[in-house]
Formats: structure tokens, sequence, C-alpha cells
């Protein structure tokens, strides 16, 4: 597990999740606060996993949702089959390189669209106009190069250029 996180360039912190709920220090790197037992962070990457995904990359607001003091990346890597029985998988911080100008709002409003959210749903979720949603994705179409919300979603969760919200109101 700890050859896989080094894999992710720039690595600064990472750990390991089990199944039995618990976390572990990934060796070779520093913990963080955002990787707490309990955090909204070790939380998305359960699901992550629990969802059957063998990797996932998204971003996590440094300072809290509502005052990011920058972003950090969050990538999620599923243990491989020969540790499965003990181990869930890692998670590991790394630095965000480039975020093609995207603001911290319009990476929560990705956030929801990777997660199928409509518009009205967008709006709801983050307590703003719909037409304040048409605004945003309006940039982030343009700042993604994607003619569509769907090529937009699928963009968005390719590059981990999103801000996940916890628990997702779109999904069941």
């Amino acid at each position: 597990m700890a050859a896989a996180a080094r894999l992710v360039r720039g690595a600064t912190a990472g750990m390991v999740l089990c199944r039995d709920r618990a976390t572990r220090p990934l060796p070779g790197l520093d913990g963080d606060a955002l990787l707490a037992e309990g955090s909204p962070v070790v939380s998305i990457a359960r699901s992550c996993i629990d969802d059957g995904r063998v990797f996932a990359s998204f971003l996590w607001p440094r300072g809290g949702r509502h005052a990011p003091d920058g972003h950090v990346r969050v990538t999620v890597l599923a243990a491989p089959g020969e540790a499965s029985a003990r181990l869930l998988g890692t998670v590991v911080l790394s630095p965000v390189t480039h975020l093609r100008g995207l603001t911290p709002r319009e990476l929560e409003v990705l956030g929801l669209l990777v997660d199928g959210c409509s518009n009205q749903q967008i709006a709801r979720a983050l307590v703003v106009a719909p037409r304040t949603v048409a605004a945003h994705l309006e940039h982030v179409l343009v700042k993604l190069d994607a003619p569509t919300r769907t090529l937009a979603a699928v963009r968005a969760e390719r590059e981990g250029l999103y801000v996940p919200l916890v628990p997702s109101p779109c999904r069941a």
C-alpha cells in the first residue's frame, strides 16, 4: 500500500483505511488533520471504495468549506486483492497543481454535477438561486472546454477537479 501511495506526485500526508473502520498512519508520510478518523475526507474516501472504485481523486478546501485557504488533492486507492482482507485502501494528500482558473464555488458546483445533481438540486444544496447555478455552469463549461454539462462532469471527475458535498443531496 505504501508503495502505491508513493506513486502520487508530491504526496505530503497519508493514511491506511482498515476494514474494521480503523485508520493507521501510512509509513513514510506524515499525518494530517484532514485525515482524522471520522473526518469528511475519510468518509468520502470510504464511500468511494465502498462504491467499487479502485481509484478516486478530488479536492478538499484547507481551512474549511466556507473559508478555503487553498485546496489539497485527495487521492484514494483501493487495496489490491491480496491485501483487501484486512485493508480497505489508502488516502493520500498532495498539493494541487492547476485548477484551470476554477473558483472555490465552481469546484463545489462541479462536485454536485459529478454526483448527478440538477441545477435545482445544486441551487438548494448551495442555497443560491438557480440562475446563479446556471451562471457558474456557464463559466465551468468555458474553463473546462466542455460543450455540455455531462462532458464537464466527466472531465472534472477524471482530473479530480471538484469538491464533493457530504452527504450528497443527489445520491439515495
